[in-house]
């Protein structure tokens, strides 16, 4: 933004904002004493405006005269444009830098905070509320520390920076009139949007369509690497940038940019409301659908990369910053979602980081997540009974099934529903309200559908999809449910034998059975035609003889495959193999290739009591690893598997006999 309006830019303005407004032919700024919606001039002066104009949605000013201001950076020339909502007034403010990203505004100290791009550092500026349009120069700055700033997140007097140059968080102490920076926190995943709920740092995980976050963040942060403590997949966005969460409805909101390639209408942005709810329920790597969610995009909402976005609780009026299009853009009757028109557009090249700020909203990042629970479910193919565990491997209840023999298992918390395929039955069944059955008790399934054969091994799930993989005949099989049936949709021959499988993002992962190889169906379920199936990726595992179980953590970015040795057995040569930095490595491995074992953590000896481990869940948050041994009879437990490694005991040893699948609920 220029700093001075012309007669051009004031009525370009006036247009994009559906304002209907006189502007003076005076290129120079009118300070009106009485401002009004006809006013036309954002000078920052105004106090209120007339709804009864056609100037601006009242939804968006339900109480004029308060203050409601949006703060926007840009990466053309670095300035600060401020835009009263309310008042109907723009100022700017010109800085030093060139180019920015990352935005605050404290009202309390009257301190505003930008992320310099072109100065690698935060500036910060007092007493600009005074303000009209002006040159600023900052009051004081951090050190030349960061490399590539995104986004900026505030708890108190801690900043944090999301930094994508080198992915990583830059936090910073605010000290009277200066910043001391406290730690810089690696970060496992490309970074960009970052906000507080409660003292929980949400992130999102640039290139995906992932939300993650940092239980505590502060009191954990540290110099170094640090994992995320949960990491989901928010299903309908293609890649994700900005976000931003209001304690107040219980509100968090994220952008979608598309394609990196198409900057022009393929963006949108999701809204989801009761978050606490549907976020504390979902477990690590698993999939908030998009059922669940409001999707605003479409070709009419003039979004083609929506790099950030701000929220009004109390208007419900949602503003992005619009870096493809170069815009400001507000919406505010976004109920149902859809290709909808903004209510508000104003131009602003290149526009980056936008915060909102007012009375009524500041400082309501409400409270962090709470009731972290983890369950492991467990199956057998002698009874049925499904088994569940708590975290430390002490027992929380038996229930009988239907099935007389089971392998494959699923707990949803959405709907306190347990899925398990029943090799007995031949069938893939559904059970409700499981989280009320008491211990000792049996379940009748709500409903079921018939597998086309009778042989699972074992069951993947995304969203409201379950795969199954059958061995005698080599196939997976895919349906969907929605709580009251389930409907076949997909029968693949992937051409080997097949046994373990699992999700990393929308990425199937399946083991070769009566090998050490690991298959990869990249975006699994952009296949729709039945038939046969290649992978997209083929290698072997160093070290393992013949592979069964895996399972995969997004927080931890770690994936275990189990060895069952000699399939005869008789002897205790089973094993784990844990990968970490998987990603990495899976991706630095040639189709057809191998992982050494020198990018592996191996436990395996007499000592481990592992015969023949045919199921595995891993629990992120202590680092323990918990097989399912049907020969040995046993659901066992090894704790620090990321660095314990060898002939060692297992630190859980439970008594279950033909033990089969496993799946761990870890929210």
């Amino acid at each position: 933004m220029k700093t001075i309006f012309t007669k051009f830019s004031i009525i370009a303005i006036a247009v994009s904002t559906l304002i209907a407004c006189n502007n003076d032919d005076d290129a120079t700024p009118v300070v009106v004493e009485e401002p009004t919606c006809s006013d036309g001039i954002m000078n920052g002066d105004e106090t209120g405006i007339d709804c009864g104009g056609s100037c601006m949605p009242c939804e968006m000013a339900s109480n004029p005269g308060r203050r409601a201001d949006l703060y926007v950076t840009n990466n053309t020339d670095g300035n600060i444009t401020k835009y009263s909502v309310s008042g109907d007034s723009i100022v700017t403010y010109t800085t030093t830098s060139t180019a920015a990203e990352g935005i605050y505004y404290d009202a309390e100290s009257d301190l505003l905070v930008q992320a310099s791009r072109s100065g690698l550092m935060l500036d910060a500026y007092a007493g600009t509320s005074t303000l009209g349009t002006a040159s600023i120069n900052a009051s004081f700055s951090t050190f030349t520390d960061l490399n590539s700033p995104r986004e900026l997140a505030v708890s108190g007097d801690y900043y944090v920076v999301a930094d994508n140059g080198e992915n990583k968080f830059f936090v910073y102490y605010k000290v009277g009139n200066s910043f001391a920076l406290y730690y810089t926190v690696e970060v496992p995943f490309p970074v960009w949007g970052i906000a507080f709920k409660g003292n929980d740092l949400y992130a999102v995980v640039d290139t995906t369509s992932d939300l993650a976050v940092y239980s505590d963040f502060i009191v954990n942060a540290m110099d170094g690497m640090m994992y995320p403590s949960k990491r989901v997949t928010i299903e309908g966005i293609v890649r994700t940038h900005g976000l931003t969460y209001d304690g107040t409805n219980d509100v968090m909101i994220m952008t979608d940019i598309g394609a990196a390639s198409n900057a022009t209408d393929d963006g949108g942005f999701h809204v989801i409301s009761e978050f606490s709810t549907k976020f504390d329920a979902l477990s690590d790597g698993e999939v908030l659908p998009v059922g669940m969610q409001t999707r605003i995009a479409g070709s009419s909402t003039m979004m083609g990369n929506p790099i950030d976005v701000a929220y009004d609780s109390e208007t419900g009026a949602i503003y992005i910053a619009e870096v493809g299009n170069g815009k400001i853009l507000g919406f505010t009757d976004w109920g149902d979602g859809g290709d909808i028109s903004p209510s508000l557009e104003i131009d602003l090249a290149t526009a980056s980081s936008i915060y909102f700020s007012s009375d009524e909203t500041d400082g309501n990042v409400g409270m962090s997540s709470m009731n972290q629970t983890t369950r492991l479910y467990t199956t057998s193919t002698a009874d049925g009974t499904i088994t569940v565990y708590d975290g430390s491997g002490a027992m929380v209840s038996m229930i009988s099934s239907a099935s007389a023999s089971s392998e494959g298992i699923y707990y949803n918390a959405f709907d306190d529903a347990l899925l398990l395929g029943s090799r007995s039955e031949g069938e893939l069944q559904y059970y409700s309200d499981f989280s009320t059955l008491m211990s000792g008790g049996s379940a009748t399934a709500a409903f079921a559908a018939d597998l086309p054969t009778s042989s699972s091994r074992e069951i993947a799930v995304y969203g409201n999809k379950v795969v199954v993989a059958d061995n005698p005949a080599n196939m997976f099989y895919v349906y969907s449910y929605n709580g009251s049936s389930f409907t076949l949709e997909n029968t693949f021959d992937p051409g080997f034998p097949v046994w373990g499988i699992t999700f990393k993002g929308g990425d199937l992962l399946a083991v070769v059975d009566t090998t050490s190889d690991l298959a990869i169906f990249e975006d699994f379920f952009s296949n729709t035609m039945d038939g046969a199936l290649t992978p997209t990726k083929r290698v072997s595992i160093g070290g393992i003889v013949r592979t069964h179980g895996i399972t995969y953590s997004a927080a931890d970015d770690v994936l275990v495959m189990t060895d069952i040795g000699l399939a005869a057995g008789g002897a205790l040569d089973g094993g784990i193999n844990v990968i970490q930095d998987f990603s990495a490595v899976i991706e630095a491995t040639a189709d057809g290739g191998s992982i050494s074992i020198a990018d592996q953590n191996i436990i395996e000896g007499l000592s481990t009591l592992m015969n023949n481990p045919i199921d595995v869940a891993y629990d992120h948050k202590t680092k323990t690893v918990f097989v399912s041994d049907i020969a040995t009879g046993a659901v066992l437990g090894f704790s620090n598997a990321l660095s314990a490694s060898g002939n060692i005991a297992p630190s859980v040893n439970n008594t279950l006999t033909s033990a089969s699948s496993l799946y761990l609920y870890n929210n």
